[in-house]
């Protein structure tokens, strides 16, 4: 009876959103996406003559696609030794767990820019390296082939002339939507103090609520919703805009397959015995100039780790 309530729980748990994080995800079940990356242009037009035709350019985009399990471990003794609902905790602790591992992956492929000649994540300046174009031209902004998306602060603490930086990293390539700014809650002193020397730039207003309130309780700065996530690192700014959904899932083809699965163990009589669940899903960055990631370093960019073994 427990098991077949466990899995009803994990079908209510799989119609459900992950939280604020889905705002930047699209879901597909395609092993690639295609990204249109010019706009068309209206050229001046004489009569009696065709004009030439304008071809978009696009980039297609991999997505992976990877597995993984969170096992039960129970053996027949624990079974029998714990109750209805200690049991039931198991289960509310491995949805906790999987929502978790989805803000994982989603901060780890964004904050991870590709390595040697892979180009993944934000523009990372691998473009030139890779073979690739540079990012496409918008409005009077060009770029070239080393243009890059994963930048240093210059200094242990931001600054105003960062949040320029990301703002206008992210704006020149066309991504108008709203910004969003993560960061972890060792941070958010840092900012309450900068707010503090910005009376010429910031309205009084904002640093006197921060100056009685705390930081948190100010929804906008500078062009930004500032979100306090201890999914970004120590010392990390991961700014992203919210209305093209930057980051795209990708999910087995069969329905069947998707979202979170709790499989019985191999047990009949006993079917929570040796139980599992697993997810097989991935994401990658698709909308390459719609985020930026900071380091707050005087030195240079270094992605942060994340253990998924």
């Amino acid at each position: 009876m427990l098991y077949k309530e466990f899995q009803d729980g994990v079908e209510v748990y799989n119609d459900t959103t992950w939280g604020l994080v889905a705002k930047f995800v699209r879901n597909t079940t395609k092993e690639s996406v295609k990204v249109w990356e010019r706009d068309m242009e209206f050229v001046e037009s004489v009569e009696g003559f065709l004009e030439t035709w304008q071809k978009i350019h696009s980039r297609e985009v991999s997505l992976p696609l990877k597995d993984f399990a969170l096992g039960f471990g129970f053996t027949k003794q624990a079974i029998q030794d714990s109750t209805a609902d200690e049991l039931r905790e198991t289960q509310t602790a491995a949805l906790r767990a999987h929502l978790r591992l989805l803000a994982k992956r989603f901060f780890y492929r964004v904050m991870t820019p590709g390595s040697g000649t892979a180009s993944r994540g934000f523009w990372d300046g691998l473009m030139g390296a890779a073979g690739q174009r540079a990012p496409p031209t918008y409005k009077n902004n060009s770029f070239v082939n080393t243009h890059n998306h994963y930048l240093a602060s210059g200094a242990a603490t931001p600054t105003l002339a960062n949040l320029n930086q990301i703002r206008r990293h992210i704006r020149e390539h066309g991504y108008a939507g709203e910004l969003f700014l993560f960061i972890n809650s060792n941070v958010v002193e840092d900012f309450e103090t900068l707010t503090a020397f910005t009376t010429t730039m910031t309205p009084v207003d904002i640093i006197n609520q921060v100056a009685k309130e705390g930081f948190s309780l100010v929804k906008r700065f500078q062009g930004f919703s500032m979100v306090t996530e201890d999914w970004v690192p120590d010392g990390y700014l991961v700014a992203l805009e919210a209305d093209v959904k930057p980051v795209t899932m990708r999910e087995p083809l069969q329905p069947a397959g998707r979202g979170l699965k709790l499989y019985e163990g191999p047990y009949s009589d006993m079917p929570l015995r040796e139980a599992y669940y697993e997810s097989r899903f991935d994401l990658d960055v698709v909308h390459r100039g719609a985020g930026v990631v900071m380091k707050l370093t005087s030195g240079s960019f270094t992605a942060p780790t994340f253990d998924f073994t």
